[in-house]
């Protein structure tokens, strides 16, 4: 069976470095320190080893802290903000840890840390958004905003030309009242620009309903 490459990515406080045989792999620490664990340790889904050693007392203290906002919308945010970035087996790993979007290992273990950082500009209704979809999730990076404007810093949203003119894939779906999935078929599929705005039909071969 084919070795797993663990090169590069990123386990809550630890990197990956080399391989050193017997499933047992370097890590270099974000305290700069090197240390050798086996894969399954550091990819637990319960109990992972997270750090060289050198944050495990702060882990402790964390995890016997109550910060009474675990129904908060925010808290679920920061819960899955964590998990697609230094969980390999979550299910949108390949789209953020596995292509080495990261964050800041104070919100790694901590949600006061993040809602220290992040709590006063956050308004009801509002998702965390990266201004730059290419970094990392850090405070100067990260920004509270509207589902609407989210959909328009996505990597899937992009200039298409259209019956009405050069425009985001987003915006032609805002004016022609078509959903976004079935422009993104649509210009995949190489529909003539002519009739992207088409309604949606059982009977038109331009539609993904």
């Amino acid at each position: 069976m084919k070795r797993l490459d663990l090169t590069g990515q990123r386990f809550h406080y630890l990197t990956a470095v080399r391989y050193m045989g017997d499933k047992r792999w370097e890590f270099r620490c974000d305290c700069g320190s090197l240390t050798v664990q086996r894969t399954r340790h550091v990819r637990h889904k319960t109990t992972p080893v997270k750090s060289c050693g050198c944050m495990r007392g702060r882990l402790i203290s964390a995890s016997r802290t109550t910060h009474g906002m675990t129904r908060h919308p925010a808290y679920g945010v920061w819960r899955s903000m964590v998990d697609r970035c230094t969980l390999p087996t979550h299910r949108a790993w390949p789209r953020y840890g596995g292509r080495g979007i990261t964050l800041v290992p104070e919100w790694v273990d901590s949600f006061e840390a993040f809602w220290a950082d992040m709590g006063a500009t956050y308004q009801k209704g509002l998702t965390l958004d990266r201004a730059d979809n290419n970094a990392g999730y850090t405070v100067t990076n990260c920004r509270w905003v509207s589902r609407r404007v989210q959909a328009r810093n996505t990597r899937s949203n992009r200039m298409i030309d259209t019956p009405k003119g050069r425009m985001l894939m987003i915006e032609a779906a805002e004016i022609s009242g078509i959903a976004f999935t079935t422009l993104a078929y649509r210009v995949t599929a190489g529909v003539p620009t002519a009739r992207l705005f088409d309604p949606p039909s059982v009977r038109n071969r331009f539609t993904t309903s």
